[in-house]
């Protein structure tokens, strides 16, 4: 997955909006209307409570927000003349990477309610992210993030005998490999003679 904005620009009319596909929208807008692909259809089909309601759960400017839809009846056109900008969206809040460049995925699909779970899971134990952290943080922040943290470990204790056999010509890990393994070596390595 590409690392992708923090936010997205939804243009109402004259006015533009930051939308932020945190985790905590994706599950609240994915219980709410049990799955994406009805968030999906309703927008489609031009409900503009659908709209509003992926817009209030992901508006990071809500007193801007407020004001514009408060001013008048050109609000449900503008609405209305957004489904494509909304679909897009959606696309993003789901955690899909519409140009991703990873090639064809291979894996075996998972259930939203279980990529959430996986995803709060990475977020507070394998990256140590307070719960509010990584409820605000977007998909594409966690699993960044945890690719980030996988390469580190890596780069750091080895991935395997290729790798660590090039850390070891080099020279660029392996001592601090060999300090960081030794950390906790109960083991005495004296000879005895």
């Amino acid at each position: 997955m590409r690392l992708a904005a923090n936010t997205f620009a939804l243009q109402l009319g004259d006015k533009s909006f930051d939308l932020k596909p945190s985790l905590r929208a994706a599950f609240i807008l994915y219980e709410r209307y049990d799955g994406f692909h009805n968030l999906s259809r309703y927008l489609a089909e031009g409900s503009v409570t659908t709209a509003v309601d992926l817009i209030n759960a992901t508006i990071v400017d809500q007193k801007a927000w407020a004001a514009y839809a408060l001013a008048g009846n050109a609000v449900v056109r503008d609405l209305l003349g957004a489904k494509d900008q909304l679909q897009d969206f959606v696309v993003i809040l789901c955690g899909a990477n519409a140009s991703s460049t990873d090639g064809p995925q291979t894996g075996k699909p998972v259930p939203f309610d279980d990529y959430f779970t996986q995803l709060f899971q990475i977020g507070t134990g394998w990256l140590g992210w307070a719960p509010e952290d990584v409820w605000d943080a977007t998909i594409s922040e966690i699993v960044n993030a945890q690719k980030g943290r996988m390469e580190m470990l890596k780069a750091i204790f080895g991935g395997g005998k290729e790798e660590q056999t090039a850390d070891v010509a080099d020279k660029s890990f392996a001592d601090m490999k060999a300090d960081l393994n030794a950390i906790g070596d109960m083991t005495n390595h004296v000879r005895p003679r």
